[in-house]
């Protein structure tokens, strides 16, 4: 094709140079002939110069500046023992996807927009109840230690229970990791407290949770602030004032303060940041694979709540294992109004158990069905003996 180009390249030349030396009249023909050399001198030229000016062009265009996308963070749980037995997972995983009946899609992030200061102030961020959950319950928070350690409640000193009278009424639950375990932030929120609490009184006496972290959260409960605190830490690795992300590192576990050894103590508090308004952490926390929550109630025949009373939970067919809790001390322990329960157990494997309470010899059984990532409810009504007088010395 070059090589055509060359030889018409030479004709039309030695045309022109034949022709230019004729008279002026015969060069009629000479304005046909320039549109053709241009013609022909464009047209290879462009088709030649078409990828440098792409590349060119390319250059030149602006890059697109991409949105970053608010990340939901893909946690893994493992299991209390037996956890062995028992494989952890992930948010990601399809065959997650078709496990619970009725899935609940999460609440969209609205996008941001200015209002004018004189609008109607912003709403507070809504419920972010997580997947599978139901948006009547308040599953928020994930668990502040991450996958591959000891990610469960311990359930020897629950919350509301006095570890058979030998300690205070619990208001928070423990994670029992060792000392500079990090710690992680259960919801979205901003710091209102991080240091030691010498010389603030947030527990019930001073240095009571030693090093410690409250957060308020960017969610309310029906228009009520709610509180998450971190509590015994080595140090925090936040300060008040700052803005965190759910699964953010917030600090490092320890035991500081009253803790009898290294663990994390963790609280929720909601209506107000102090130790009066505390609420069972079990009904807040997302439950594991395929694992429920059982709330209840152990009351008299006059509906009397009945406290420190020991409930135990067995597997109907026996694929589950067992579980026991006791009922609520009495003390500033406050149920939840979507419950008004005294007692809570979680991780309870999906399927059929007896919840049983005993009090000398009367035994009561109540049937219930637990459901993956869903809360469920059973009253035990029992008419306990009178108590056995106590014998007074002879005089």
């Amino acid at each position: 094709m070059r090589l055509f180009r060359e030889i018409r390249r030479l004709e039309i030349g030695d045309f022109l140079v034949a022709n230019l030396q004729s008279p002026i009249s015969n060069l009629h023909w000479l304005t046909p002939v320039l549109l053709l050399l241009t013609l022909t001198a464009c047209q290879p030229a462009a088709i030649e110069s078409s990828a440098p000016a792409a590349a060119i062009a390319a250059e030149a265009a602006p890059t697109p500046t991409l949105q970053p996308a608010l990340a939901q963070p893909v946690i893994e749980y493992s299991e209390p023992p037996p956890a062995a037995e028992m494989p952890s997972f992930s948010l990601s995983k399809p065959e997650d996807e078709a496990v619970a009946e009725n899935l609940v899609v999460e609440t969209a992030v609205p996008t941001a927009t200015i209002i004018p200061a004189t609008a109607t102030p912003i709403p507070s961020p809504t419920p972010p109840h997580l997947r599978y959950t139901s948006p009547d319950e308040h599953y928020w928070f994930w668990r502040p230690i991450r996958e591959g350690e000891t990610n469960w409640t311990d359930k020897v000193y629950p919350y509301g229970s006095t570890r058979s009278g030998t300690l205070r009424p619990h208001h928070g639950v423990e994670f029992y990791v060792p000392t500079g375990t990090e710690v992680l932030a259960a919801a979205d929120g901003t710091v209102i407290y991080a240091g030691p609490d010498n010389g603030q009184i947030i527990g019930p006496e001073p240095n009571f949770y030693g090093n410690v972290i409250v957060l308020e959260h960017d969610a309310r409960l029906d228009g009520q602030p709610v509180y998450t605190l971190y509590g015994h830490l080595t140090e925090p690795l936040v300060v008040e004032g700052q803005h965190v992300f759910m699964q953010q590192i917030i600090g490092l576990s320890g035991a500081t303060g009253v803790a009898d050894g290294a663990h994390l103590h963790f609280e929720v508090r909601v209506g107000e940041n102090s130790y009066g308004n505390t609420r069972n952490p079990l009904l807040w926390l997302y439950p594991f694979p395929d694992k429920g929550t059982v709330v209840g109630r152990v009351i008299n025949p006059a509906g009397e709540l009945l406290d420190e009373v020991t409930v135990t939970l067995s597997s109907v067919d026996g694929s589950n294992r067992a579980h026991t809790t006791t009922s609520y001390a009495v003390g500033d322990i406050n149920s939840d109004p979507l419950w008004n329960e005294n007692f809570a157990i979680d991780d309870v494997g999906n399927g059929g158990y007896k919840a049983v309470v005993q009090i000398g010899d009367v035994r009561v059984t109540e049937e219930i069905v637990v459901r993956p990532y869903r809360t469920t409810f059973v009253e035990l009504v029992i008419d306990p003996p009178p108590p056995t007088p106590t014998p007074t010395p002879e005089s």
